[in-house]
């Protein structure tokens, strides 16, 4: 075999592997999709490389059980599963995490997309134990199914930081480890 054709092999191999495990991704992303592009073309894990210290990138590396960001990783998704390229180049540039923002990111229709969460599983997924009260008197509280009707996620989820129950703004509730809440 010449060393061309040994070199259309060794590309014809490298394409079907990068296709078959693109194929086994968790993200219902396609190929070719902006999400794709940006993370086949090294953007994001080079600008990830040149600014460790960046605390979103930092969190990214930490793998800290107490974030989503750790648990989103452990399940395959990358920065470019939810970040477009405009967000790759603010890279470097935080000096903290910032609160939540009105951005897309973090809102229910986000969150709760065909590719990712279900309502219907979230909703009674979490009841805590709390204060008893006359309207309450199991004191049983489920925060997804609330008197403050539907609120975007990133209200209490925060995804490089730790995430904050607002519910006990108001309630008494056993907070769940790694929560914040009013003190």
């Amino acid at each position: 075999m010449t060393i061309e054709a040994k070199k259309v092999v060794v590309v014809a191999v490298t394409l079907a592997v990068a296709g078959a495990l693109a194929a086994c991704s968790p993200s219902s992303k396609e190929a070719g999709s902006p999400d794709a592009t940006a993370e086949a073309g090294g953007g994001w894990e080079a600008a990830m490389a040149e600014n460790p210290s960046d605390p979103y990138v930092a969190s990214y590396q930490a793998e800290d059980p107490g974030t989503l960001i750790s648990m989103h990783k452990k399940l395959g998704y990358t920065c470019a599963t939810c970040h477009d390229e405009e967000t790759q180049s603010l890279v470097g540039s935080f000096d903290g995490l910032v609160g939540p923002s009105e951005e897309s990111l973090g809102t229910r229709e986000f969150c709760l997309n065909d590719g990712c969460h279900d309502w219907a599983k979230i909703k009674d997924a979490v009841v805590l134990d709390g204060d008893k009260t006359i309207y309450n008197p199991e004191g049983m509280y489920n925060v997804h199914d609330n008197h403050r009707g539907d609120v975007d996620c990133g209200q209490c989820h925060s995804m490089h930081g730790q995430p904050t129950l607002n519910c006990v703004q108001c309630h008494y509730m056993d907070l769940p480890e790694g929560w914040d809440g009013f003190e």
